[in-house]
């Protein structure tokens, strides 16, 4: 068998289904517990195998929101998605693949820490907050059930998952809990981004031996911190998205489509 760093997409024994793909339903929030198979987050669904991207339209999926950069789009497409009655839109929340402009050789140093991690998170909802707008907005009105996705299902998708959420009122535990299962996956995510991504990232930057630091890893302080400064500067996460044009109506329609009442 061909160690992880030599497999290639065309790689007979290398699986291209995602590996971070979950459904967002059953979490607790105000009013009662987000719907199950209606909103689903993912690593790059651009390369799955046609009968996965078959299966999950089967499953219901209508809308796919490409958190990538544009360079990242390019370079893999949009995949086997690209069925009828399924829409695509490309919301890129960073301008280059793991290397957005505003990350510093610091951020991206093995001595990085959560805090630091967690104000960049911060920055991507500042800076980004149109372009989150425009997603929520999407699931708000969409039909059938939306899968999000960046590269890794990690930090792009990471916030807008925690954007969504705070909208519906879950917790900071609740978000940092969901955002800390992508842990869980590192050892299957790293080979796949590698076969995926090729070139464009550093096979230093995604080494699957080595025990990934803050800006690699996926631990709850970094979610934590990004809520905390949040809240601190706006009084709530979703605050700078409202601010960027998320209206209290498109929020209840949110709250129509992805909450059910317990009991």
């Amino acid at each position: 068998m061909q160690e992880p760093h030599t497999q290639t997409l065309d790689s007979p024994e290398f699986d291209l289904a995602p590996v971070n793909l979950r459904d967002l339903g059953g979490l607790p929030v105000v009013g009662g517990q987000t719907r199950r198979g209606v909103l689903l987050r993912s690593d790059d669904v651009s390369v799955m195998p046609a009968v996965f991207a078959q299966q999950m339209v089967a499953d219901g999926v209508r809308q796919v929101i490409d958190l990538r950069s544009a360079e990242e789009a390019l370079f893999t497409g949009r995949g086997p998605l690209t069925l009828p009655g399924v829409n695509y839109y490309h919301l890129a929340l960073t301008a280059s693949v793991a290397s957005p402009q505003d990350i510093s050789k610091e951020l991206m140093s093995s001595a990085a820490t959560a805090q630091q991690v967690g104000a960049w998170y911060a920055n991507l909802v500042e800076t980004q907050a149109r372009q989150l707008a425009l997603g929520v907005t999407l699931i708000a009105l969409g039909e059938g059930a939306t899968v999000f996705h960046c590269a890794a299902g990690k930090d792009r998708t990471g916030v807008f998952a925690a954007v969504v959420l705070a909208a519906l009122g879950a917790s900071v535990e609740t978000i940092s809990a969901d955002y800390a299962i992508t842990a869980t996956r590192l050892p299957q995510l790293f080979p796949r981004l590698r076969a995926i991504l090729g070139g464009l990232i550093p096979a230093s930057a995604i080494d699957s031996e080595a025990e990934p630091g803050a800006v690699m890893g996926a631990h709850a302080e970094s979610i934590d911190a990004m809520q905390q400064l949040l809240t601190e500067r706006y009084g709530s996460v979703v605050e700078p998205v409202r601010r960027a044009g998320l209206s209290d109506a498109t929020i209840e329609q949110l709250r129509d489509r992805l909450v059910v009442a317990n009991g």
